[in-house]
């Protein structure tokens, strides 16, 4: 498992680099392809099998081939491409630059602690009371356990001969441990999230109805079939007209 993990990250990452590199659209968006099935293959590692079949089916079937088909309908010049990649340079570093600094302000000391605490939760029994036995000497500040107040409940502490002996919670993976990965997707989507669901919604009905009326021309020169006027008047006043 972790080496299927580190082929599918490594791969990952090589066709990342290599969709940036690329002097040829055509083979950035190729490499992106095989990120995104790289992806996949990570999701289903982490039993998320739902989820990286819709990965591959949207991205892969629908926006990489869109991409395929703009850059084919371009006409793109490799020579003009070429000329204009040194003056992004700058940019590029100052923005790769920013990246890193995200990143090395999200690794903080505190999450990794954090992180590094939480594994007693996912321990078997027998494993957590051996792992409680090296924190016996530690003090355990459970303040933290305030950050995530939404996603766990703490319930039992229980202490005995200065030893952690139970630490029960309950996990969202927990509560959905039972049911499928699209039943638990539904679930949380259409009970807890169900507001930001339709404000989704929303807002890709305003995006087709704005693309529809900036699509739309309307030309006086043209005739147009006027059908609720024709549907409104009357029978016998268009047959006394053209009598």
């Amino acid at each position: 498992m972790n080496l299927l993990f580190f082929i599918f990250s490594s791969l990952a990452l090589v066709s990342g680099l290599m969709v940036i590199q690329s002097k040829n659209p055509i083979h950035s968006v190729l490499f992106l392809i095989l990120v995104f099935f790289n992806s996949a293959g990570l999701l289903v590692l982490l039993g998320l099998d739902f989820m990286a079949f819709i990965f591959l089916i949207v991205y892969v079937g629908a926006i990489a081939v869109l991409f395929l088909f703009v850059i084919m309908m371009l006409s793109i010049k490799l020579a003009e491409i070429n000329e204009k990649r040194l003056r992004y340079l700058p940019i590029n570093a100052i923005l790769g630059l920013l990246f890193l600094i995200e990143i090395s302000l999200i690794l903080d000391t505190d999450l990794i602690s954090l992180i590094s605490f939480g594994s007693v939760f996912t321990m078997d029994p027998e494993n957590s009371n051996l792992y409680a036995k090296s924190l016996e000497n530690t003090s355990l500040d459970f303040s933290l356990t305030s950050l995530f107040k939404q996603s766990y409940d703490l319930t039992v502490i229980t202490l005995f001969e200065n030893q952690i002996d139970a630490l029960n919670f309950n996990e969202w993976s927990q509560l959905f441990s039972r049911s499928s990965n699209i039943e638990s997707i539904g679930l949380s989507l259409y009970t807890y999230y169900f507001v930001f669901f339709l404000l989704a919604s929303f807002i890709l009905l305003v995006a087709m109805i704005g693309a529809i009326m900036l699509t739309m021309s309307k030309q006086v020169s043209i005739k147009r079939q006027k059908v609720f006027q024709q549907n409104t008047r009357s029978f016998s006043e268009t047959v006394s007209r053209f009598t």
